[in-house]
């Protein structure tokens, strides 16, 4: 299909893009000018318009366009929004074509203690999005004019290091602690970027007119988990801040601090139980502590798709070594060398050969060793010796049980020689060293 988007060079637009031109569609992007955009490679064509403008509008869905997705924001203006709607929607009628809407979850409000509510829920929109259910009847009432209209609403999302996580994580680099506002029981329905881009093709390709589905990977995840990651991904390892709303709304405003401090649990089983939809990427919780939040240095390798892809497999894998470590999981440990010949010296100058007795070690020292602390692990550096050997620096930091970091005691250099067996990277070579000052 030739599908015609708004908001083609956000957050969300970005990744929508990318995945309906590997889904075979072809994307025209809506822009305020004319000018080229260096980068969009994945765009089809251009066309000028700005949903700040609906007269600008007028003439941008030919009969050449197969599909339009609205992705750009709200102006804030009801008239404007429906304006934006009618120029869109028009050229539609009749033709069965697919128009997909994109709101929101805040248009829910607070769910209470109902737990991951569906599309099925009454809409209590909170003020930053209050006529936004105003809107969404607008789009579902074109299906009675043969437009294939639908509505998607996203959760909170995540991915790219973008979204309000990066807002988390601003603000404990800024502030020297993670926050989290409201109150302590505070969730937040979650789903990764790219995951919520393969629904938005899902949408298009199949859903039927006058439905509305849920865009959410994780139906609940706890705000002080997320601010407690947050800080990881900052490099602030303490225990988060609780911010008053009435606090929070003197940095933010009033109205995105109560978005910020909603409670919600909502489900996104409805589209993968119809649509198929398939959301499969990190949680957001490993995506802030050992993903796209922290950036990590690359040497050796060309950058694209397929070199993310393996830093993101040797990210992983550090972090199945300080899950195993934390949980003092002997199996799991032992799982990331390779079987045959590996070395490891560790931080207190045994150099252990061999499978065997790395197992013998692991078997004997590590059970009961995290009773008081443990440490984190976060890739800094991956050199690429061979596109199936890496040299990995990971920085070790000693932490408590729950995460604060010991300030007394040293921190550690893990140096890994990675190697790439039947597709699983694994532990070759490894060596800690004690960072002396």
């Amino acid at each position: 299909m030739k599908v015609l988007l708004t908001g083609a060079t956000g957050y969300i637009g970005s990744a929508v893009t990318d995945h309906l031109a590997a889904a075979g569609h072809q994307v025209v992007a809506l822009t305020r000018g004319p000018e080229p955009q260096p980068g969009r490679t994945a765009w089809h064509a251009q066309v000028v318009g700005d949903t700040a403008d609906p007269a600008s509008l007028a003439g941008v869905v030919t009969p050449e366009i197969e599909a339009v997705i609205h992705l750009a924001p709200p102006s804030g203006d009801v008239d404007v929004d429906t304006a934006v709607i009618e120029a869109l929607a028009t050229p539609l009628r009749g033709t069965g074509r697919p128009f997909v809407y994109t709101s929101g979850v805040w248009v829910l409000g607070a769910t209470g203690e109902a737990q991951e509510v569906g599309e099925d829920t009454p809409t209590d929109p909170i003020g930053i999005v209050g006529y936004r259910p105003r809107i969404e009847q607008r789009v579902l009432a074109e299906a009675a004019e043969g437009v294939r209209a639908v509505v998607v609403r996203p959760g909170i999302v995540y991915g790219r290091g973008g979204g309000i996580p990066a807002i988390l994580v601003d603000r404990a680099r800024e502030q020297g602690v993670p926050e989290y506002y409201g109150e302590e029981g505070v969730r937040w329905p979650m789903v990764h970027v790219d995951d919520l881009a393969d629904l938005f093709v899902a949408a298009v390709e199949r859903a039927e007119a006058g439905t509305v589905w849920h865009g959410v990977g994780e139906s609940a995840v706890p705000v002080r988990d997320l601010a407690r990651a947050a800080g990881r991904a900052a490099g602030v390892l303490v225990a988060p801040q609780l911010v008053p709303v009435e606090q929070a709304a003197q940095v933010f405003g009033e109205l995105f601090a109560g978005a910020l401090a909603l409670d919600q649990s909502v489900s996104g089983a409805a589209a993968r139980t119809v649509l198929g939809w398939r959301p499969g990427r990190p949680s957001v919780l490993a995506e802030l502590v050992s993903g796209s939040y922290r950036p990590v240095e690359v040497f050796g390798a060309p950058e694209g798709p397929q070199t993310e892809a393996e830093v993101a497999a040797i990210r992983r894998l550090v972090a199945e070594v300080e899950h195993a470590q934390q949980n003092e999981l002997v199996d799991r440990f032992l799982g990331v060398f390779r079987r045959e010949d590996p070395v490891w010296t560790t931080g207190h100058g045994n150099r252990l050969s061999g499978f065997e007795e790395i197992a013998a070690f692991t078997r004997k020292v590590l059970p009961g060793a995290m009773a008081e602390s443990t440490a984190v692990y976060d890739v800094e550096r991956v050199l690429f010796l061979r596109p199936d050997v890496a040299a990995v620096n990971v920085r070790q930091q000693p932490v408590l049980p729950d995460g604060t970091r010991i300030t007394d005691r040293p921190e550690g250099r893990p140096f890994y020689i990675l190697v790439k067996e039947d597709g699983t990277w694994r532990v070759g070579a490894a060596q800690n060293t004690v960072v002396v000052d």
